[in-house]
């Protein structure tokens, strides 16, 4: 098991935030909620986030206008990024890891997908890490 996650989930639909938020606790890693991108930014200054789950449509900033801010901050661009995409067409999964996200997982997703996608990206970012 990796160790656990510094996570923020931003997400607009309660039904999906109330799924993943306890998932990733039950898995082991400390979790904060955002419902919309301004909230997320604001946390996301404001404390370390090892990986940030976005949500692609969010009230008051986009997932995509949160995921620029995050990749433009020079000295925290480590966090790694998990966008969550009800469309999931190629353009926007496309246009998403252009913006510098390490995923994106198309709505609905099983529990085990996401569970592994965390793992395996904090396991890469604990090795980047430890190799600096």
């Amino acid at each position: 098991m990796v160790t656990p996650g510094r996570i923020l989930v931003a997400e607009r639909d309660p039904e999906l935030l109330e799924l993943v938020v306890p998932v990733l606790r039950l898995a082991g890693h400390r979790v904060t909620a955002a419902r919309d991108g301004l909230q997320a930014l604001g946390l996301w200054r404001n404390q370390p986030f090892d990986l940030v789950v976005l949500g692609m449509v969010l009230p008051r900033l986009t997932g995509l206008e949160v995921l620029h801010e995050l990749r433009a901050d020079a000295e925290r661009t480590q966090s790694a990024v998990i966008m969550l995409s009800s469309l999931g067409t190629r353009e926007e999964v496309r246009t998403a890891v252009l913006a510098g996200a390490d995923e994106v997982l198309a709505t609905p997703f099983t529990v085990q997908v996401l569970r592994t996608r965390v793992e395996e990206l904090l396991a890469e970012r604990a090795l980047v890490g430890a190799s600096t």
